[in-house]
């Protein structure tokens, strides 16, 4: 729990407070309850308290949806943009941690100045300060010493709020057809309903487009969509997922020996985590 929350008189011998977008209650005498009681929650502040905690996550989300596109993009961020974002608890728990480059420098990100300035702390745990410039946000699969840096957060007990250390990776395995359209490792898994499986995509942060999830990501110099078929009939009927296939921008399919590492990684973690979702041969 924060330390200097702001708390409200909400009702007679109660106050309330949002710590980040957590709903606290605390008796007027100062002891902090376990939970909210209801007549509190209802009161006119636990309402407006209420609807500010909605905007707040909404924005939290919309802040982690775009320093993901960030990773997924590979392309450097200003840093004049993450100097006028840090400030913001919102954007600051979801880079603050984050591996990234800057001058040719990587380290775990801690401080952005107001002029763009960073502060990280190396994989020997030296603090560096390399001049200001774009930061870059790489992603996992392309970081060659990743046990290192996954030993040095937990060393520093670092949280990332979008995680990049802990994401599943995905190699492209050695004896893959490289002329190839398409992986067929993930096709055939039912889903009760249709709308099962287009569900278990938006949870993941997936958008459905034309029966498939899709996801928009770096290529190795072109920007690719990995695309996952799902279904496009009747949302309440049983549904058999398909191929898993990279589109490029003129919507040709990308041979698989053309799809780079993060395009790879990336939709096979889609199709992964969807295809987890359906139905076992007993049930």
């Amino acid at each position: 729990m924060s330390t200097t929350l702001h708390w409200i008189p909400a009702t007679r011998g109660h106050e309330l407070a949002l710590d980040r977008t957590t709903l606290r209650c605390r008796e007027t005498g100062g002891r902090v309850l376990s939970s909210v009681p209801r007549a509190v929650r209802g009161s006119k502040v636990g309402a407006e308290l209420a609807e500010l905690r909605e905007r707040l996550v909404r924005h939290e989300a919309e802040c982690r949806a775009a320093v993901e596109a960030w990773l997924l993009a590979g392309v450097p961020v200003p840093a004049g943009l993450l100097a006028r974002v840090w400030p913001d608890p919102g954007w600051r728990s979801c880079l603050e941690h984050l591996v990234v480059t800057v001058g040719g420098e990587s380290g775990l990100l801690t401080e952005v100045g107001e002029q763009g300035q960073v502060g990280l702390t190396g994989l020997d745990g030296t603090v560096l300060a390399p001049p200001v410039g774009p930061v870059t946000l790489p992603h996992p699969i392309l970081l060659e010493d990743i046990e290192q840096w996954r030993k040095l957060s937990d060393s520093l007990g670092a949280v990332q709020g979008v995680p990049q250390l802990d994401r599943r990776i995905h190699h492209r395995p050695a004896g893959v057809d490289l002329q190839a359209t398409g992986v067929d490792d993930y096709a055939g898994a039912r889903f009760k309903e249709l709308r099962h499986g287009t569900g278990r995509a938006a949870e993941n942060g997936f958008v459905m487009r034309g029966g498939f999830a899709v996801l928009r990501v770096a290529g190795d110099d072109r920007v690719v969509q990995a695309r996952y078929w799902l279904g496009a009939d009747d949302p309440a009927l049983p549904a058999t997922t398909g191929r898993l296939l990279w589109i490029d921008a003129a919507e040709r399919p990308v041979p698989l020996g053309a799809v780079g590492p993060v395009a790879w990684s990336e939709g096979v973690r889609m199709a992964e985590l969807i295809h987890s979702g359906a139905q076992s041969d007993e049930q």
